[in-house]
Formats: C-alpha cells, sequence, structure tokens
C-alpha cells in the first residue's frame, strides 16, 4: 500500500499543476494552450466555469491543496479519521467532475483537456483513497520487517 500512496502523492501533484495552470490563465488576459481542436477557452469561460462567483478552477486548486496536504502527512500520522477525510473529498470531487463532464459533452458542447485531466486525477485519487482507507499506510508499516 506504501506504493498506492506514491501514487496517490504523483496524482495531486499533477491535479495541483494542473488546477494552478487553471487558475493562474483564469486570472490573465492569456488563454489556454490547448491544441489542436482544442475548446479549453469555450468551457473555461461558459456560465459554468464559476460558481457564485468563483472560479471552478480555484475551488479544483484549494481541492489539491488540500488533498496534497492529506496524501503527504507522514505515514506515522495516518488514522481512520485521516482515510474518511480522504475518501470524502475525492468522492466529492468525482461527482463534481461527472456533472463537469456532462455539461461539456452535453450541454456546452465543447471539451477542456485540462478539466478532462483533472477528473481522471480526481477518479485516480478516489481509487487510491478507498485502497489506503481499506488498508492504511501506517498497518502495513506495522506489519513490515524492520
Amino acid at each position: 500500500m506504501i506504493g498506492i500512496l506514491w501514487i496517490a502523492r504523483g496524482l495531486a501533484l499533477v491535479g495541483f499543476l494542473d488546477a494552478t495552470y487553471l487558475t493562474a490563465t483564469h486570472y490573465s488576459v492569456g488563454s489556454l494552450a490547448c491544441g489542436p481542436g482544442g475548446g479549453c477557452d469555450i468551457v473555461t469561460t461558459s456560465q459554468y466555469a464559476t460558481i457564485v462567483g468563483v472560479p471552478v478552477a480555484l475551488l479544483g486548486l484549494i481541492y489539491y491543496v488540500v488533498v496534497n496536504l492529506i496524501v503527504w502527512t507522514p505515514v506515522s500520522g495516518w488514522n481512520r479519521g485521516l482515510g474518511v477525510a480522504f475518501v470524502a473529498i475525492t468522492a466529492i470531487a468525482v461527482t463534481a467532475s461527472a456533472v463537469f463532464v456532462y455539461l461539456q459533452a452535453v450541454v456546452i458542447d465543447a471539451w477542456c483537456r485540462y478539466c478532462l485531466v483533472s477528473a481522471a486525477v480526481s477518479l485516480g485519487l478516489l481509487l487510491s483513497a478507498l485502497a489506503l482507507y481499506r488498508n492504511p499506510p501506517r498497518e502495513i508499516l506495522a506489519e513490515e520487517p524492520i
């Protein structure tokens, strides 16, 4: 399970970088580097790109900061409460991502590659969170010979 923890750490960093880029671009005058056939700017400037005036990208950045705090907690500090928090926050993020993927596919009719990366990362984090909840790294270390 220590390997799963390192996967979660890698995913959390990728998500943080992705959300940082989306947030920085939201607050700048530039546009996203989306590549050929991209619809990133259509998605990120749509009416669905903010919730009560707060950019979804900023909410994602806050989410990834919290997730990074969780996954980079020293193994000796892991407990069931941290596992529950990790599962809960990633489950909420995957649910939100599903809504945003639906909006891109059905309502906006454009795709943001960075948003899809975030959705995939959140799903990977949820799967990691479930595995770590079931078998916390602290318990695994206690079973390993020194």
